[in-house]
């Protein structure tokens, strides 16, 4: 089962939709607790993406950077899948600072 970081808006007047979504393999957490990113991903269903932009813009950071991450992905999962993941998530939190963060 994937892990699922979704945005969603809900605009006055206007049906609640989800305007970003993107998921990964939930084999990723140990990357996720050594980059920092662990509790804005998993934690931080309600909030605002504009709260937790700066945390995944510094995991990426990270995870483009430290090479002894690698150690830590399951069998079968590269790094430039962590890497794409938290690129998409960063670049979702940036557009839609507004919208709420929505986990599964």
């Amino acid at each position: 089962m994937s892990f699922t970081f979704q945005l969603v808006r809900d605009d006055e007047g206007f049906p609640t939709a989800v305007v970003f979504e993107d998921s990964t393999s939930p084999g990723l957490v140990p990357v996720w607790e050594a980059a920092g990113v662990y509790d804005a991903l998993y934690n931080s269903d309600g909030q605002l993406a504009r709260e937790v932009s700066r945390a995944i813009s510094y995991g990426l950071d990270r995870v483009t950077d430290d090479a002894t991450l690698q150690q830590l992905l399951p069998p079968g999962v590269s790094m430039n899948e962590a890497i794409r993941f938290l690129d998409n998530v960063n670049r979702g939190c940036i557009t839609h600072g507004a919208a709420w963060i929505r986990t599964r």
